[in-house]
């Protein structure tokens, strides 16, 4: 893969990466709800999620989507229930601001994992992410020519711009969040965070 494709290739990540969908929506929400490392790691689990299907993609691989099918079924219900648990916790804060009481989520390191994971489910069950990967990506792109070093650089590309990405969109909602922590404000934002977890997960279970 020369020069030109690979700048050709990160045209369509770009525009993959920012277009809005319910990733985003999710990252954002999570980094208002538990602050920008979970926000990050939270868009680092969808970035694996889209690396694997590349992955796939280049090995020539794409049956092994329909394998894929009770796995993706198990996920899909783990992340979906992830984030109903998490619109619950929002939806608990804005119901009871006076008690400052904290969303209902796993702390530390385990917490980091599952929200990690949530970040997974969402481009392994998304047609969005299945179809740019295994149809748009081998329609525009030689993949079968595509060596290690060409791969290489394709995931690095997608890192570099993912760090971008992160910085748009969790760096923007955490210099929000000190406005939406006051008291009125973050009960509105609970709520807003809730529904939009609520959604994401619906989304992520009826597809």
């Amino acid at each position: 893969m020369d020069l030109h494709n690979l700048v050709l290739f990160a045209g369509a990540i770009l525009v993959l990466f920012f277009t809005p969908g319910p990733g985003i929506a999710a990252m954002i929400a999570r980094t208002l709800q538990s602050g920008p490392r979970h926000g990050a790691i939270y868009g680092l689990g969808i970035l694996s999620g889209d690396i694997f299907w590349l992955t796939l993609a280049v090995l020539g691989l794409s049956s092994l989507s329909d394998v894929l099918g009770p796995y993706a079924i198990a996920i899909k219900l783990i992340g979906g229930a992830f984030l109903l648990w998490m619109a619950y916790g929002a939806f608990h804060s804005a119901l009871r601001p006076q008690a400052d009481i904290k969303p209902p989520l796993i702390k530390g390191r385990l917490g980091l994992l599952a929200t990690y994971m949530t970040g997974i489910a969402m481009p392994l069950s998304n047609p969005k992410a299945i179809v740019f990967y295994l149809s748009f990506l081998p329609a525009f792109f030689d993949l079968s020519q595509v060596h290690l070093m060409d791969y290489l650089s394709m995931v690095i590309i997608m890192f570099l711009l993912f760090i971008l990405w992160v910085i748009v969109y969790v760096g923007l909602a955490h210099k929000a969040r000190d406005y939406l922590l006051k008291p009125k404000v973050k009960r509105y934002g609970d709520f807003a965070t809730g529904f939009v977890m609520l959604g994401v997960a619906g989304l992520l279970l009826i597809k």
